[in-house]
């Protein structure tokens, strides 16, 4: 490893200069990747990454400040000076020297400055802005290392006590840490002392403006009300109901001045919400309709108002922000694109305007959300510049007609330092809680912590007293093994949300704080962003809504670009001028979702329309990817949702309760001799079946179908009591056949089918339709194939829908079809229907939060979900975890052990096996053992290395028979031969390391395979068919768009259309010819291509290649470096194997 990463600086050296900022990044990432492999560092972007590692290993602090300098350097747009790069190299020796523990080469030694250069006195130029990372402390000063900017100075004494009177900064005393980063804001220097008007604690963790604004509460405003909000499931109640309308009416009047129609509003808004209205459980709909008119009436005055003093046609409807600065993010509802105006709305009640008496701060608003409107002024002050004077903040109360309805806001600087000081302690409560474990902040969640205030009256003990009491109090009353699971839980989806806001390392897995960290060469590499995109049209997606379609022209983006984005995915759409650099940070957001990706156009579906297209409007577009704090705070509140459900339940999903079985029940038909034995013991099953399918068994296609088949024939139990009716679906062929034996008439039942990627979601809509199952999907219309967007619960319904038809249609529906995530932001549903069976697919990539709160969620008194069967194969690739250290098993309570929770990246699929393992039961575990996809040539490598255990055969089907394979086109050459006689071939690739291109390509490899599809796709002739002769894997994007620009130049049109995917894609599917490239030419690349490996009974299973090999139904074909891959064992055992059986083939020169 350290002969590799000097060789890269003596690259560096010799690269042309525009290649040199880019190699040395990358040099830092894998230096920094390899320094804390096995260390405790969890998170931060490079700066701390690079800082951490300095202290560490006790670099002098003149070579850290060249250290930093170097970094900030390649991190930067423009080449590096030509002066600047033999220090920047030195710097980056020394760093990796010290890593690696190994004296700098003497390859290198003559290259490379013996000294570094003396700094004169270079001050820092930014006052206002300086970003630093803590290295220590005492009662009034702080020292810091900036790392935003250039300073001779090693460190800056930061003076956070001697303060003017109105601000007070004592409250971060405790918890300040080493490696702490810091935003130190508007700061004048005495006495070489810095003093900030404004600290911002870990800029990159954003916070939700809403998100803060929500946890200011007559009681007080403490920290953990961060964490107790994310608790509790999100509210369904009528007032919610009114205000999401309120907010589109305002919408639909600003797009449409002259011809509003509030039914228009009415019509479309049930549409949308449908669900949300069907499951309020507290919807009367005349007094809403009365509401709704009053509020809209009262919208209309006082946006006439507004535009009689501001521009009406430069108003903007829900612009989103992000604002690094202060580490805060947000969307306001409506403002000027000239910064003149910020109104916020609000639907509900205000006690202030209704009773006439003025708030502590002398005014009429509710501070929640004065303390909101305030926030998005920071954000324009702060990103923008904006001026107090040239500010006109209004709250809109749209309860109110004017003049009440619109009240002016003082941009109250007090309130804002409040604000960011909540925001602060939020923070570091998170990262503490991330690094000691959510279980010593336990004891602290009690309304007595919480009231911060002392509040006492009336109000008080009658209404939120006993809310809170509620929410709490489940959490002190868990007994031991329950607090352990929760805790442990807790703790790591806390930090798993950290990571992915703040990254733990560059350029593995994606986090928010990329949009300002990752220079934007290494953006485009990544193909995490579009630039230079130009505008070809703006249309309305119907004739009542804003502008909201928006198609882009893509330019050409570079050699090895592959965009890292896809249909449905959540955006951010920004200008920026010509001669500047794209910048989040700089510009109004339009947040939407990814409509059509094609090479030379893009189509993006925003959120919100605009009433003027010339808004959306600039020199230049770029779009990146918009994060999200959904999957994070669903995870948390189904943690929630499970330890507040009945005791039974509980018990069940921990292990400490035999699951039940009724071997009574027998099946009504025979489906088929292969499944039949597997369908009945998942029937007999009262409350869990795990269903095993290794590769190729069928377990979506026919597995499930059967199981779905035989729970709508009346599947009856055998207590009456919650007995199954044998009335069928209106669609299914088997209902003469149907065995029932303990019926009672007239129930029908409800299946939930579930998976955890959209593309599985649609794999299962696909055997439904196939199989004329009538189902309704819920989900988003971008995120679903066209092939079953007629099924989505909005399509299902007509244009004139009531309350009872969207009820009834629920209702009636026997089969509902959703990803896990959609369903958790939905669980309102489980308010009006009650499911007798959930079958999960997937279920091994999915992590045990996000699914552990669907499982025990409640429907009246009982459960929601009566039984449920997760499919799944823990030997394919687990759900994604973007934090190191989840393995401690060292460390792992002895509860814990006991209920087999060894890692909390293992799925409750796992959990679950190995917990009826242990206890040596049978009933509720199957394995699928016939595999009707691999040729045995192809299967006996994988049978033999991953599924020892499960002894997997063939069906056999007629092409498991075949001798030989049959390509009949006469040979150009030997390669034709080799590929006519041998199942499985391995290519050895030659090195083509190049210096500017990313080493996520392998060139050498690209031609390969492109040369190879050409000959198959001669041999194959009329029979190729582009969706099921060949299929193209590799570990990185990057690659994908090599082979493509290769197959491009071949002229051959079908083989445009095959589908070229990573690992982690290919997942779940098949071809009948994968070839697969390896790509990787270094040794650092070989862990992450072997990162998901385990061992079960001392064999490695490595769970990628498994994927990889497992997706072949004829021929298998790869190509890889030899030396490189030869330093795993499973990759030697395989290169061998395949020489053994005679398919090694090396290309002759």
């Amino acid at each position: 490893m350290a002969h590799e990463l000097f060789s890269r600086i003596a690259d560096i050296l010799s690269a042309p200069s525009e290649a040199q900022a880019l190699i040395m990044h990358e040099t830092l990432v894998i230096a920094c990747h390899e320094g804390l492999k096995n260390t405790r560092h969890g998170f931060g972007n490079l700066s701390s990454q690079v800082e951490s590692l300095c202290r560490q290993h006790n670099i002098a602090p003149q070579d850290i400040v060249a250290i930093q300098k170097m970094r900030r350097h390649s991190n930067s747009n423009a080449p590096i000076l030509p002066e600047d790069v033999a220090y920047d190299c030195r710097a980056l020796a020394i760093f990796v020297s010290a890593v690696v523990q190994e004296a700098i080469p003497s390859f290198l030694v003559g290259k490379i400055p013996a000294r570094g250069r003396t700094t004169e006195n270079i001050q820092i130029t930014n006052y206002r802005y300086i970003r630093c990372i803590v290295r220590e402390w005492d009662d009034s000063t702080i020292q810091v290392a900036v790392t935003n900017q250039d300073s001779s100075e090693e460190l800056l004494i930061v003076d956070y006590m001697n303060t003017p009177d109105y601000i007070d900064f004592s409250y971060l005393r405790p918890m300040l840490r080493e490696g702490m980063q810091l935003n130190l804001l508007d700061c004048t220097v005495t006495r070489k002392k810095v003093i900030p008007r404004l600290i911002v604690v870990e800029p990159d963790y954003l916070i939700d403006i809403s998100t803060i604004a929500n946890c200011f509460e007559s009681y007080g405003h403490h920290p953990l009300l961060f964490t107790v909000n994310r608790l509790t499931p999100r509210l369904s109640n009528k007032h919610i109901v009114l205000g999401n309308f309120a907010g589109s009416a305002l919408d639909d009047i600003i797009n449409h001045p002259a011809e509003y129609d509030i039914k228009d509003t009415f019509r479309s808004n049930f549409k949308e919400k449908a669900l949300d209205y069907a499951t309020c459980p507290d919807f009367d709909a005349a007094s809403f309709k009365q509401d709704a008119e009053r509020q809209m009436e009262n919208i209309k005055g006082i946006v006439d108002e507004i535009f009689q003093t501001f521009d009406r046609e430069k108003a903007i409807l829900e612009p989103s922000y992000v604002c690094e600065r202060l580490g805060i993010q947000g969307r306001v509802d409506l403002m000027t694109t000239d910064l003149k105006l910020l109104v916020e709305q609000k639907s509900g009640k205000n006690t202030f305007i209704e009773r006439k008496y003025k708030n502590p701060h002398g005014s009429l608003h509710v501070e929640k959300h004065y303390v909101q409107v305030l926030l998005y002024y920071g954000i324009l002050q702060y990103n923008f510049q904006l001026s107090p004077k040239n500010a006109h903040i209004q709250l809109l109360y749209s309860k109110y007609p004017l003049p009440d309805g619109l009240l002016e806001v003082e941009p109250l600087q007090k309130l804002i330092r409040e604000a960011i000081r909540f925001r602060n302690q939020a923070v570091a409560t998170e990262f503490w809680m991330a690094d000691n474990g959510f279980d010593r902040m336990l004891p602290l969640l009690t309304p007595q912590t919480l009231n911060v205030e002392k509040q006492n009256d009336n109000f008080y003990n009658r209404y939120l007293l006993p809310q809170l009491t509620e929410t709490l109090a489940p959490l002190h009353q868990l007994n031991d093994l329950e607090c352990a699971y929760f805790t442990r839980m807790m703790t790591f989806v806390i930090k798993e949300q950290l990571v992915s806001k703040v990254g733990v390392q560059e350029g593995v897995g994606n986090s928010n704080a990329d949009l300002w960290n990752m220079p934007l060469a290494e953006k485009k590499e990544t193909g995490n962003i579009y630039t230079e995109l130009t505008i070809i049209e703006k249309e309305r997606s119907s004739s009542f809504n804003g502008y909201d379609t928006i198609t882009l022209a893509v330019p050409q983006q570079g050699e090895d670009f592959l965009p890292n984005f896809r249909r449905g995915d959540m955006i951010y759409l920004y200008a920026y001028k010509k001669n500047e650099a794209p910048d989040v940070r700089m510009s109004i957001l339009f947040k939407g979702s990814l409509q059509e990706i094609h090479s030379n156009s893009i189509v993006v579906h925003l959120n919100d329309g605009q009433q003027n297209p010339d808004l959306i409007s600039g020199d230049y577009f770029a779009i990146e990817h918009a994060g999200s704090d959904i999957g994070g705070t669903s995870a948390i509140r189904s943690l929630y949702t499970f330890i507040t459900s009945n005791e039974e339940r509980r018990q069940l999903l921990l292990g400490q309760h035999t699951p039940r079985v009724d071997k009574s029940l027998t099946l009504s038909r025979s489906y088929h001799p292969d499944y039949d034995e597997i369908i009945l013991k998942a029937k007999q099953a009262q409350d869990y079946f795990l269903l095993i399918g290794p590769p190729g068994t069928g377990k979506t296609s026919q597995a499930l179908q059967f199981l779905v088949r035989e729970q709508l024939a009346g599947n009856i139990y055998s207590q009456p009591s919650s007995a199954y009716s044998a009335e069928d679906s209106k669609h299914n062929k088997l209902s003469e056949t149907i065995n029932t034996q303990h019926s009672t008439p007239n129930t029908q039942t409800a299946i939930l089918l579930l998976a955890y990627t959209n593309r599985a979601v649609d794999e299962i809509c696909n055997m439904l339709t196939e199989n004329e199952l009538d189902y309704i999907r819920i989900g988003n219309e971008f995120s679903c194939d066209p092939k079953y967007s007629d099924h989505l619960l909005q399509e299902v319904l007509d244009e004139n829908t009531t309350l009872n038809s969207i009820k009834s249609t629920l209702s009636e529906a026997q089969i509902i079809v959703a990803t896990t995530s959609t369903m958790n932001s939905r669980s309102a549903l489980f308010n009006i229907k009650h499911f007798d069976l959930a079958i999960i697919d997937e279920a091994s990539q999915i992590l045990e939060p996000n699914i552990i709160g669907l499982l025990s969620t409640r429907h009246a008194e009982r459960r929601a979900i009566e039984r449920f069967v997760l499919i799944g194969d823990h030997k394919q690739l687990p759900a994604v975890v973007q934090q190191q250290d989840a393995l401690e098993t060292e460390e792992t309570n002895t509860f814990l052990k006991n209920i087999h929770l060894l890692s909390c990246a293992n799925s409750l699929f796992e959990r679950l096996i190995l917990t009826e393992r242990a206890a040596g039961r049978t009933e509720f575990v199957g394995t699928l053992h016939k595999q009707g996809r691999m040729h045995p040539d192809i299967a006996d490598f994988a049978n033999r290395k991953f599924y020892a255990r499960e002894q997997l055969e063939c069906v056999p089907l007629a092409h498991q028979l075949e001798q030989t394979l049959v390509y009949n086109e006469v040979s150009e050459d030997e390669t034709d031969d080799v590929l006519k006689a041998h199942r499985m071939i391995f290519i050895p690739s030659k090195p083509c390391r190049q210096l500017n291109i990313s080493e996520k390509v392998n060139t050498e490899e690209a031609r390969i395979i492109t040369d190879l599809l050409r000959r198959l796709y001669r041999q194959l002739g009329e029979n190729f068919d582009p969706q099921k002769s060949v299929g193209v894997i590799v570990p990185y994007r990057n690659q994908i768009a090599m082979i493509r620009k290769e197959i491009e130049n071949l002229g051959i049109p079908e083989l445009e259309e095959i589908s070229i995917d990573t690992v982690e894609r290919y997942q779940g599917s098949q071809r009948d010819i994968i070839l697969y490239s390896f790509t990787i030419q270094s040794r650092y690349q070989l862990d992450f291509l072997t990162a998901n490996t385990f061992y079960e009974d001392g064999q490695p299973i490595d769970r990628k290649l498994n994927v990889a090999i497992t997706r072949a139904r004829k021929q298998l074909i790869l190509t890889g470096n030899e030396p490189t891959l030869r330093q795993n064992q499973i990759f030697a055992e395989l290169i061998d194997y395949i020489k053994e059986k005679g398919g090694y083939y090396a290309e002759k020169a």
